[in-house]
C-alpha cells in the first residue's frame, strides 16, 4: 500500500523529533522565557485592568477620552506581545533546527541510499519528513497555548470567547512562521552537500528575510533610493501636525471686529500636503509590497491585529491621521475580522512561503541523483 510508507516515514521523523536533543534544548528556552513573560504580561494586565477602570470612572463624560487610547479596555491578549517577540527569534531558529539537516543527515550517514533500495516511493521519503517535522511543530505550538491558558487560569485570569478564539488565531500563525523556516531549511537541506552548507544557506535567507528586507523600507535606504520628503513652504499660515510624517494645511476663518471673513486657503501648503501626502503613500505602498517577502514582517502584523485589533488599525492609519479617529475599530468579531481580511494579502504569503519552498524541496528531492 503506497500511504503505508508514509506513515512510518512519518512517524519516525515525528519520535526523532521529539527525541532529540537540540529540539529539547531550544524548546526548553522557548518555554521558559514564554512562560516568564506571559506571567509578566498577566501582572501587567492586572495592572492596566486596574488603571481603565480608574480612567472610565474619571472620563466618562469626555468626548475626546472616550475615543483616545486611554479608553481602550485592555486584554489579556496583550501578554502574548512578549511571545511575538520569542517567535520571531527562537521559534524561527527551533523550525530552522528541526529542518536544516532532514535530508543532509541522510546523506553524510549514507542511509539514504538503503532507504531508497526499499520498496518505497520518493515522495513517501519527502512527504513524510515534512509531515515528521509539521507534527512535532504542531505539538510545540500547542503545548505553549496550553501552558499560556494555564498561567492566566491561575491568576484569576478567565479569557472569554472571543479571546479564546484569538488565542488560537495567535497559535495558528505562530505555526505558519516556524512551518516557514522549518520549509526552508529543508529545501537547504535538499540541496546542499552537507549540513554544514544547508545551516549557512538557511540563515543567509533568515537574515535577508527577517533583517535585509524590512531594514529597505526604513530610514536611509529607503530615501537614498526614492528621495527625501517633500520640505514645508516658509509661510505663517497656521498647520495642524499630524502622526506619520503627514502635514495638513488648514483655512482659518478671521474674525475681526466681530464681522468674518472668508477662510484664507494658502496655495504653497495645499500644494505642499498634496505631494506629502503622495510621498508618504508611496512610501507605505513599497513598504507593504516589501514586507509581503518577509514571513516575519507578516507574522508580526497578523499577530498585533489579533492580540491588539485597535493598535494594528491605528498603526495601519498612521500615515492618514484625519481618518484614523473615524476608523478606530470597535471590540468585536466584525472589527477582527474586518481587520485580517484587509490584511489577506499577508496572509496569503505566510500560507504561500512555506508552500514554495516545501514545493521547491519536493521537486529537487524527487530530481536527486542518489549515488
Amino acid at each position: 500500500m503506497r500511504s503505508a510508507g508514509l506513515k512510518v516515514i512519518a512517524g519516525k521523523e515525528f519520535r526523532d523529533h521529539l527525541q532529540s536533543r537540540k529540539f529539547h534544548l531550544i524548546f526548553g528556552v522557548f518555554l521558559v522565557i514564554a512562560v516568564i513573560g506571559l506571567i509578566g504580561g498577566a501582572v501587567e494586565y492586572q495592572k492596566q485592568l486596574d488603571d481603565y477602570n480608574k480612567n472610565q470612572a474619571a472620563v466618562s463624560d469626555d468626548e475626546f477620552e472616550s475615543h483616545s487610547y486611554f479608553s481602550w479596555k485592555p486584554t489579556i491578549l496583550s501578554a502574548f506581545n512578549e511571545m511575538t517577540t520569542l517567535m520571531t527569534t527562537i521559534g524561527v531558529i527551533l523550525g530552522i533546527a528541526m529542518g536544516f539537516d532532514l535530508i543532509t543527515r541522510e546523506k553524510e550517514s549514507k542511509s539514504l541510499k538503503i532507504l531508497l533500495s526499499h520498496p518505497i516511493y520518493r515522495d513517501e521519503v519527502i512527504n513524510g519528513k515534512a509531515l515528521g517535522g509539521v507534527a512535532a511543530i504542531a505539538l510545540a505550538m500547542g503545548i505553549v497555548l496550553v501552558i499560556s491558558l494555564a498561567i492566566m487560569l491561575l491568576f484569576g485570569i478567565v479569557p472569554n470567547f472571543e479571546e479564546t478564539v484569538r488565542m488560537f488565531l495567535f497559535g495558528a500563525l505562530s505555526f505558519l512562521l516556524v512551518f516557514s523556516f522549518f520549509a526552508i531549511a529543508l529545501f537547504m537541506s535538499t540541496v546542499a552537500k552537507d549540513s554544514g552548507s544547508a545551516i549557512i544557506y538557511t540563515l543567509i535567507i533568515m537574515i535577508v528575510l527577517s533583517s535585509l528586507l524590512p531594514i529597505f523600507t526604513y530610514g536611509s535606504v529607503y530615501t537614498a533610493v526614492f528621495g527625501q520628503p517633500p520640505d514645508p513652504p516658509e509661510t505663517s499660515s497656521m498647520i495642524r501636525y499630524g502622526g506619520g510624517g503627514v502635514y495638513v494645511s488648514s483655512a482659518v476663518a478671521i474674525d475681526v471686529e466681530g464681522v468674518k471673513s472668508d477662510p484664507e486657503v494658502d496655495e504653497a501648503w495645499q500644494e505642499y500636503e498634496e505631494k506629502s501626502r503622495a510621498y508618504w503613500e508611496q512610501r507605505q505602498a513599497v513598504n507593504d509590497a516589501v514586507s509581503l517577502l518577509s514571513p516575519t514582517s507578516n507574522y508580526q502584523r497578523l499577530a498585533l491585529a489579533v492580540t491588539n485589533p485597535q493598535m494594528a488599525q491605528m498603526m495601519k492609519n498612521s500615515y492618514d491621521p484625519i481618518s484614523a479617529d473615524d476608523e478606530i475599530p470597535q471590540d468585536g468579531f466584525s472589527a477582527l475580522f474586518a481587520l485580517l481580511g484587509d490584511m489577506a494579502k499577508n496572509i496569503a504569503a505566510l500560507i504561500i512561503t512555506p508552500a514554495l519552498f516545501f514545493g521547491l524541496a519536493w521537486v529537487r528531492f524527487m530530481r536527486e541523483d542518489v549515488r
